[in-house]
């Protein structure tokens, strides 16, 4: 988690890593990105190259460590790319508010945390939303655990991470985990199950393999539910974070407490409406990448 947070650069040092992140292995770290992305350029996949490029630069300065202006300029690359100048303003927009109103470091910490939360928790679960659907045994086994994890209030799932791994960022992370993994199964599991069976029986017909149906004809099918799926459980993380700053974390859910702590309206006000803006923004570009997805697959299904 701390290369993500705070960057290659000052994570790697003999204490931790064994080794110096030496100037020669900075410019091996910066030529085997040049060649990725040479590499992506040469098929044809500029779009490629460019991620690999900005997630290098991220990776290598750290997320909280990014000065402002180049993250808003990834912004509004992605969201240019996604859906076009509209969401890319009206994302700069929200990424203003949360500098002009002095929160932009607590912003960093929230989205840094809750990031990896939805990425491990969305995989995980759509993982298991796919072995669900193709396996009645999984989905009678997870359909409790859903069900338990969704009414539980949302304290109780700190105590058992806390009672194991005290307190400390890796226990919210899996308390984010927990919560925000079940949109992800459910979703999951209901979208591939809805596929009509006409369409199964045609794709089955022509000699389509179990694999093949899977991941050409259901999960493109299925695509609209598993994303709305991935929009869940990002506003299931956000909404842990507030329960996660219980056990130790900085960022927004913190300055939440601090704000009912003191009975400062302000603060607390200031820092629920920066989360409802990285809500906002989020729900906004996974709508706008689901739209991307789902235009690829109508106009070259085979991909």
């Amino acid at each position: 988690m701390l290369p993500i947070k705070m960057g290659l650069e000052q994570v790697i040092s003999p204490f931790s890593w064994g080794f110096t992140f030496t100037p020669a292995l900075k410019a091996g770290y910066a030529l085997t990105a040049l060649a990725l992305m040479a590499l992506a350029g040469l098929r044809r996949r500029q779009r490629l190259a460019v991620v690999i490029g900005l997630l290098a630069i991220m990776l290598f300065f750290g997320l909280t460590r990014m000065p402002w202006p180049a993250l808003w300029l990834i912004m509004a690359f992605v969201c240019w790319q996604l859906s076009g100048p509209k969401l890319a303003l009206s994302v700069l927009i929200g990424l203003a508010y949360l500098l002009l109103s002095g929160i932009w470091p607590q912003t960093l910490l929230s989205v840094y945390l809750c990031g990896i939360g939805v990425v491990l928790s969305f995989t995980l679960g759509s993982a298991l939303g796919i072995l669900a659907s193709e396996f009645k045994s999984v989905s009678r086994v997870l359909q409790p655990i859903n069900d338990t994890l969704q009414t539980m209030p949302l304290f109780v799932l700190l105590i058992p991470f806390v009672m194991i791994f005290k307190i400390g960022e890796f226990t919210a992370l899996l308390a984010v985990m927990a919560y925000a993994m079940v949109p992800a199964i459910r979703y999951s599991e209901h979208g591939l199950r809805s596929v009509p069976h006409e369409v199964i029986e045609a794709a089955t017909c022509m000699g389509c393999t179990r694999w093949q149906l899977l991941w050409r004809v259901k999960i493109p099918l299925a695509l609209p539910e598993m994303m709305l799926g991935l929009n869940q459980t990002i506003m299931f993380g956000i909404s842990m974070l507030v329960i996660a700053a219980l056990v130790g974390t900085s960022g927004l859910g913190q300055q939440v407490y601090i704000g009912l702590g003191d009975g400062d309206f302000g603060v607390g006000m200031t820092a629920g409406i920066g989360m409802a803006i990285i809500a906002i923004i989020a729900d906004r570009m996974t709508a706008a990448w689901s739209v991307k997805l789902q235009e690829r697959y109508t106009s070259n299904p085979a991909s």
